[in-house]
């Protein structure tokens, strides 16, 4: 076991959705807590109940030298900084996401190998499976097939970065955990308009009062979700288990279908609307879940604490507390 307590830990995208939560668990340890962001899709307010208690070093971590000055005395590094959007947004970005998100890695891996910390642990993407691979996927061989199609950009930045994090681990000699989240969702999201992710977006729908709901794809594909606060916990027991060498699914066997989704989504709100199936869009791959097995060997056993239905009722009441130009319907 690897104890956090009393460690200098720092947490690139420590204002981020998943972030935020993984900032305040680790203070419950009481781990001096470095957040490193660039607010490009953080934000400050994530981070207003702690603020007192951590060191904010903000910057870019693209920027040639912001790495070695944000990780600079860290001696745990959770790396969860990346650019991330909706299907919507990625579907002309292909390249663009990557790129962004290859010179975070180049540069983050840099700075680790001249000052290798005691531990590591990168987030990855349940993105860069197949399409066509087994509804619920085990920890896979990074490069078995294409990565996700419609998340291809981001699903290679995560596959070199997976490759870069384990070469720095043979290396420099630093023990490395990559973790693979599947489908996060939370209150703490940084609202992006038509390109934010799926159940932003559809709780934005339903209580803007888009009368018919339009949901992308058929309705039929199913995923498995988690809260941002569970999976931050996951993060944390993992590097806690002393993962070093391991590759882990950050997700569980159990999905919803998105028709489902939406029901669920107007029972947390009482809303009665119509939907309407768009299947014209981009809808990903079918199903999409993770066999939980190698992480329950790990860490124990785990089951997420903040059900669906909860986590639900929370993206509502976070809806309400948005500025009013964030709660104007959208279209599309």
């Amino acid at each position: 076991m690897l104890s956090l307590g009393g460690k200098t830990v720092a947490v690139t995208g420590g204002a981020g959705l998943i972030g935020s939560f993984l900032v305040e668990d680790l203070l419950a340890l009481d781990a001096r807590v470095v957040v490193v962001d660039d607010f490009s899709t953080g934000s400050p307010a994530h981070l207003a109940a702690v603020s007192g208690r951590i060191e904010l070093r903000e910057g870019d971590l693209e920027a040639p030298g912001v790495a070695a000055r944000c990780l600079d005395g860290a001696q745990i590094v959770f790396h969860l900084a990346s650019r991330a959007f909706g299907v919507g947004y990625g579907a002309k970005r292909h390249l663009e996401i990557c790129l962004h998100n290859e010179r975070v890695t180049n540069n983050m891996v840099e700075a680790l190998a001249a000052r290798p910390p005691e531990f590591v642990l990168t987030v990855s993407s349940s993105c860069v499976h197949r399409d066509d691979g087994p509804d619920t996927f085990p920890e896979l061989p990074v490069y078995d097939g294409e990565p996700e199609r419609v998340n291809s950009g981001y699903g290679w930045a995560k596959r070199f970065m997976e490759t870069k994090f384990t070469m720095l681990s043979q290396v420099a000699g630093v023990p490395v955990a990559i973790a693979r989240p599947v489908n996060i969702y939370g209150e703490r999201y940084r609202w992006r308009g038509t390109n934010s992710q799926a159940i932003p977006m559809l709780v934005h729908k339903v209580m803007s009062g888009m009368d018919p709901v339009v949901i992308w794809g058929s309705g039929r594909q199913r995923r498995n979700y988690m809260h941002a606060k569970d999976c931050a916990t996951i993060l944390r027991r993992l590097v806690e288990a002393n993962a070093a060498g391991q590759t882990v699914n950050v997700g569980f066997e159990d999905t919803i279908s998105m028709a489902d989704l939406v029901t669920a989504i107007l029972a947390a709100t009482g809303a009665n609307v119509r939907t309407v199936f768009d299947t014209t869009r981009p809808e990903g791959r079918f199903v999409k879940s993770a066999n939980s097995t190698r992480l329950r060997s790990i860490i124990g056993e785990v089951a997420p604490k903040i059900g669906l239905r909860d986590g639900l009722v929370r993206m509502t009441d976070w809806f309400r507390g948005l500025p009013e130009e964030d709660r104007r319907p959208l279209h599309g």
